[in-house]
């Protein structure tokens, strides 16, 4: 809602400031047809350019709103928007006592501007204003509309940000004597603040950001710096730095090259914890620059990966005032993982029927040093029998001595292989099969190929961190199968066209393409070709029934997909559902014509619907009327025994006293089904809505502004009959457009849905 304030106040207030005025902006304006631009009274241009030097949180200015170049002006309105994070809009008026305002000396109506704070922040968004003539001579030429007070809320410390004092919108306009708008440039208005410049903040880091290598092993060394970006005037620092300790311990830490090699550093490590406490401080001076803080050592005390955490970070000058600043964390990880796998990964097909041989390969990749390897292996003895291992002799290493069991009623393969002297150890960068193993399948199916229990070691048998992926075959399955049939109508009417909705499953795992038909009886309805279904997928048909040569009865709904090769069951190709009774008696009653005797309204007036009901049908019919707006009901009446082919008309009135504003509303009619009727879908009919209005927003276009004051404006003093009636102007329907109906338009203004 928004905020207001009274004519006699901001008479007050523009009085108090009206100095702002003696300046007149530059003649460039305007000379390209009607213009309406805000403009810097001080500087004569759009432009509000603030520094520190001339601005601050608190500092407030006027941005006054001229037009230029118009002719025959009966009324103005400017709405401003701009930028609350930055600006705050606290007052605005219009200068009438100034000579150079547009209607000075004229007999106005001048609603209280309206002040919008729409997210509640307290500080106001956007203003609307505006004015319109009563009496007296439309305006031409050029001249001041309103002043607009703006208070700076926000300053950056550093860089500049800017806001746009927009007035280019559609609520900002002049309008002619006809009342119609005249085409107008809105040009913007332009603020900005640039704050002091100043130097980036300082920035501690890890360096290097991530130390990840495989060859730092258990028991190995390594160092990371704590650095330093961008320090001015540093006098001391002090950081922990936190680890897991599972993984790393500090050995020790030393002072870096930032402070020089006289200043002794407190260093606090504990390796249970998993931090490191260190502090330096300079005597009589400070630094500035980059560098180096500390340099600490690491002992790797296991496998594994850790953060390098920095908290608890300061930096201080010499009045021991803490210095802005940022922190960036490092990362440790010495893992390097191999990877033991199945390839093809997937194996799917409609080859793999009982009979059938396939091969899978177990392959290493990414490994160094392997001197042996192990691994099990479960499939699915259902569909699956193993029938050949090959042991490969990598890279044409023949030292090593290989263990084996292959039990199939457990569905389970254990191999072991151990390279001896001479072998080389394996190292290898890409792919190499390891073992081949050759299947046979017994039934279709699916089957994980699932790799466990595996192990790679090194020549002094220690385990090789890996990964094990397992691989997966499946026979591709075809079934598909009608799994509804519905019907649109219950019953029917003979001659009616009824859908018959069938829905198809496809329940293999292979796309298919199929035939469905639809049968009343055994009568074939139509039929319709499946193309391409996913597998679990499903599709849903619609037959049109024509039922114009139908005989009366009652019928047995079905449907069948046509059978597909190699299909695994097809009892659920036929399914059956249902009945539909077809008749020949035609009962049908429909609402042909809904309407309200007016398209807006105010709260509180009573609008006339009219509805026509007719009587569609073949034999006399009782039935109730409904009128509704929306989805709630304004009144039922009753229709009395109305002949075939009848018509009768009906009047509801709307009581709209309860109703809020700012919405439409929808006009239905609906008459009660009755028995068996042959048409339901013209029992209910929408048509044209009632707009409530806000009291005020002559025009409907959910606002009250000073296009509304002026229309009513132009018909004041009018009643039925006179040259200037505007029936949309009697805002409380006395039959006459008069001080009311003024007032009650300017008690509203600037309100909006």
């Amino acid at each position: 809602m928004p905020k207001k304030i009274t004519a006699f106040c901001l008479l007050l207030i523009a009085l108090l400031m009206s100095t702002s005025l003696s300046i007149h902006p530059s003649e460039s304006y305007g000379e390209s047809g009607t213009e309406i631009a805000v403009i810097n009274p001080l500087t004569g241009d759009g432009n509000f350019i603030y520094t520190a030097d001339n601005g601050s949180v608190g500092t407030r200015f006027n941005a006054t709103v001229w037009i230029y170049s118009v002719s025959d002006m009966f009324a103005w309105q400017v709405k401003m928007d701009i930028d609350d994070s930055l600006l705050n809009i606290t007052n605005a008026w219009l200068p009438t006592w100034d000579p150079n305002y547009v209607f000075a000396g004229q007999t106005t109506i001048r609603p209280a501007p309206a002040y919008y704070d729409n997210d509640g922040d307290g500080v106001m968004e956007s203003v609307l204003v505006g004015d319109s003539l009563l009496t007296g001579d439309p305006f031409t030429g050029d001249g001041i509309l309103a002043i607009i007070e703006l208070e700076i809320i926000y300053t950056p410390s550093t860089g500049t940000v800017s806001s746009t004092l927009n007035i280019d919108n559609t609520d900002t306009y002049a309008l002619d004597s006809n009342v119609n708008p005249i085409p107008t440039i809105k040009t913007n208005g332009y603020y900005e603040y640039t704050g002091p410049t100043g130097p980036p903040p300082a920035h501690i880091y890890v360096f290097p950001e991530e130390k990840i290598d495989p060859t730092l092993v258990p028991s190995s060394n390594f160092e990371i710096n704590v650095s330093i970006l961008n320090a001015e005037d540093v006098y001391g620092f002090e950081f922990k730095l936190g680890f897991d300790p599972n993984v790393l311990n500090v050995e020790s830490a030393v002072l870096g090259d930032f402070f020089p090699e006289s200043v002794a550093p407190q260093v606090t490590i504990d390796n249970t914890e998993g931090y490191i406490y260190f502090y330096a401080e300079l005597l009589n001076f400070s630094k500035s620059g980059n560098g180096t803080l500390a340099i600490i050592t690491f002992h790797v005390e296991d496998t594994g990966a850790t953060d390098l955490t920095l908290y608890d970070t300061m930096l201080w000058d010499m009045n021991l005032n803490p210095l802005t600043h940022t922190t960036a964390d490092g990362f440790f990880s010495n893992i390097a993982f191999s990877e033991l796998y199945i390839d093809p990964s997937e194996f799917i097909s409609s080859e793999l029927l009982p009979g059938a041989t396939f091969t899978v390969d177990v392959v290493v990749d990414d490994v160094e040093n392997m001197y042996g390897y192990e691994f099990k292996l479960a499939y699915n003895t259902e569909m699956l029998t193993c029938i050949g291992i090959y042991i490969h002799p990598i890279f044409n290493e023949t030292h090593f001595t290989t263990s084996l069991q292959m039990d199939d009623s457990a569905g389970l393969i254990w191999i072991k292989v151990d390279y001896y002297s001479p072998a080389i150890p394996i190292t290898t960068y890409t792919p190499v099969t390891l073992v081949t193993l050759t299947f046979m399948v017994d039934n279709v199916g699916s089957s994980v190929l699932d790799l466990y229990d595996t192990s790679i070691t090194d020549p002094d048998g220690q385990p090789i961190l890996h990964e094990a992926t397992d691989g997966y075959v499946q026979t591709i399955i075809h079934d598909v199968a009608i799994t509804n049939v519905t019907s649109s109508h219950t019953w029917a009417y003979i001659g009616w066209i009824v859908n018959i909705t069938v829905t198809a499953k496809n329940l293999g795992n292979a796309s298919e393409t199929f035939d469905v038909t639809a049968y009343y009886d055994g009568n074939i309805i139509g039929t319709i070709t499946v193309t391409d279904l996913p597998p679990n997928e499903e599709a849903e048909l619609t037959f049109v029934w024509n039922t114009t040569d139908v005989e009366e009865g009652i019928y047995l709904l079905s449907a069948e997909a046509s059978p597909v090769p190699y299909e695994l069951n097809i009892a659920d190709n036929y399914y059956e559902d249902g009945t539909i009774e077809i008749l020949r008696i035609i009962r049908d009653v429909a609402i042909v014509d809904v309407y309200p005797d007016v398209n807006a309204a105010y709260p509180g007036w009573i609008v006339n619907i009219t509805v026509i009901v007719k009587n569609e049908g073949n034999v006399s019919e009782t039935f109730d009327v409904t009128a509704y707006y929306n989805n709630t009901s304004i009144a039922i009446q009753t229709v009395v025994d109305l002949p075939a082919g009848e018509e009768v008309t009906l009047t509801f009135l709307w009581d709209t006293s309860e109703l809020e504003p700012c919405n439409n509303y929808t006009i239905s009619a609906e008459a009660s089904p009755v028995p068996y009727e042959f048409d339901l879908t013209d029992n209910y009919l929408a048509n044209g809505y009632v707009k409530i209005k806000i009291w005020g927003d002559v025009n409907g276009d959910g606002k009250v502004d000073i296009l509304d004051i002026a229309t009513i404006a132009m018909a004041f003093g009018s009643y039925p009959g006179h040259e200037r009636w505007n029936p949309d102007a009697d805002l409380n329907r006395d039959q006459k457009v008069d001080i009311l109906d003024l007032a009650i338009a300017a008690s509203n203004y600037g309100e909006s849905c």
